[in-house]
């Protein structure tokens, strides 16, 4: 069983939120005082990633603080302190000793891991709000990055006919098998892996809540290779400062994607 630490932020703020989760935390608590703590495995708190802290940090002149966590099951804490997630009237996630609650187009139980990807954190609640606009009966849809698999779940309830869905991390792979099997999605195939691993298909539908790094680096794979003609690629976990250089990237690939059909609707 992994040690975990807890890295307390003086400071809570969005755009500050946004950068640490491109770094391998498990999970993140927002707290009433305005301060934000975020646990990651012992592992994992490298260098690198210290560095990359106290630098994001230093950008909002916070302080940080590092402590050790008693050596217990810490996926389980967290699961048992998951709070059910409501996008509007369109979708509420639930753990499955959450009662059911009438009143959304869809209802997803999951079993909550520390994938990303519960709904709580802001682009995934985006996502899933910005899935409602486009229409999916019938179609092929891509799930890159899938954590816990709720956009490949919520794709699949709105009547799309196949889905494939990759992630690079263990954790996020299997519980996107598990929670499929729970929501009854027959029609989603789960990949470990980078892009390398999926199918040389065209897909109607590309959902990337992913980070900058990756949309970038994987761009032209995207682009070139997996979206159809007339596709939609919705691209998430993208900061504000950040839209520009997506954009340009992206249209300058293929005139699939005129500017004038680019909408931002999840950049923090």
């Amino acid at each position: 069983m992994s040690k975990f630490l807890k890295v307390s932020i003086s400071k809570n703020d969005e755009v500050l939120l946004a950068h640490l989760s491109l770094l391998p935390f498990d999970s993140f608590q927002e707290n009433d005082n305005g301060t934000l703590d975020a646990y990651i495995a012992d592992e994992e708190w490298t260098s690198f990633v210290q560095n990359e802290v106290n630098d994001v940090a230093s950008m909002f002149d916070a302080n940080v603080e590092v402590s050790e966590l008693e050596n217990k099951n810490w996926n389980e804490e967290w699961e048992t302190n998951f709070t059910p997630v409501e996008v509007d009237d369109f979708v509420r996630i639930r753990a499955d000793f959450h009662p059911s609650l009438p009143g959304f187009v869809y209802e997803l139980t999951i079993h909550p891991k520390m994938a990303f990807g519960t709904g709580h954190h802001q682009t995934t609640y985006t996502m899933i709000k910005a899935m409602r606009t486009l229409e999916f009966e019938g179609k092929n849809v891509f799930d890159f990055g899938c954590g816990t698999g709720v956009l490949a779940i919520v794709a699949s309830k709105m009547g799309a006919k196949a889905i494939d869905a990759v992630d690079i991390e263990d954790a996020s792979f299997e519980n996107t098998i598990e929670n499929a099997k729970i929501n009854e999605c027959k029609n989603i195939t789960t990949y470990l892996g980078d892009l390398s691993m999926v199918p040389v298909v065209k897909y109607d539908v590309i959902l990337a809540n992913i980070n900058r790094n990756v949309l970038l680096a994987d761009a032209s794979d995207l682009v070139a290779r997996l979206i159809n003609t007339g596709g939609v690629l919705l691209l998430s976990g993208i900061l504000e400062a950040d839209f520009d250089a997506i954009h340009e990237q992206y249209t300058k690939l293929g005139s699939s994607f005129p500017k004038g059909l680019v909408r931002k609707v999840g950049c923090v």
